[in-house]
């Protein structure tokens, strides 16, 4: 659970009062590979924190799966929109691998909000780099090429690409699997 705060203090200042009573507040989880933290319809109720394995954060269209976000270690997850808004997720947020989580409530985060000004300016700086982080994949998908977009996922996520199908990497990276293919090729 310490990973967890260090995260968060390399985001905002903590003070030592507001961050012990944070990790009091944390839970840890263990879940097998598959495993669906969120559905479709569900609010998402946590956010985690990634201590070891990965998830995907994807929806269906026509059958077929589209992935907007990838995390592994030291990295959070969830289903943004609906953790933010409280609102039912049209996500799925499953688990690549068997993986081990650190999360807390949306309730208990907003309580520590309301309790102390550092958790308070924690939480606008994570929605920010959440934003930050989704219009720069919405950029990436619009300004560059398969190419570009493949080499960026290599250096953002240098552990992850032998753990994740081609499916996945083709889906998460906007591209079909024979694009992939022909990327991959020329590396």
């Amino acid at each position: 659970m310490e990973e967890f705060i260090l995260y968060l203090k390399n985001i905002s200042p903590l003070k030592e009062e507001s961050s012990s009573e944070f990790l009091s507040k944390c839970k840890y989880f263990s879940f097998p590979k598959g495993h669906c933290l969120v559905k479709p319809g569900q609010i998402s109720q946590y956010l985690y924190f990634v201590q070891s394995g990965i998830g995907k954060v994807y929806y269906l269209k026509d059958g077929k799966e589209l992935i907007d976000w990838i995390s592994d270690e030291g990295h959070l997850l969830t289903s943004v929109t609906s953790f933010l808004t409280h609102r039912p997720s049209k996500h799925f947020v499953e688990l690549l691998e068997d993986s081990d989580l650190v999360g807390i409530s949306y309730n208990d985060l907003e309580k520590l909000f309301s309790k102390y000004h550092d958790m308070e300016r924690l939480g606008r700086h994570l929605s920010i780099m959440a934003l930050v982080q989704l219009q720069e994949r919405i950029n990436s998908m619009q300004f560059e090429s398969a190419k570009e977009r493949y080499a960026n996922f290599l250096l953002r996520f240098p552990n992850c690409i032998n753990r994740i199908s081609l499916g996945d990497l083709a889906s998460y990276l906007g591209m079909t699997q024979v694009t992939l293919s022909r990327v991959r090729a020329l590396n």
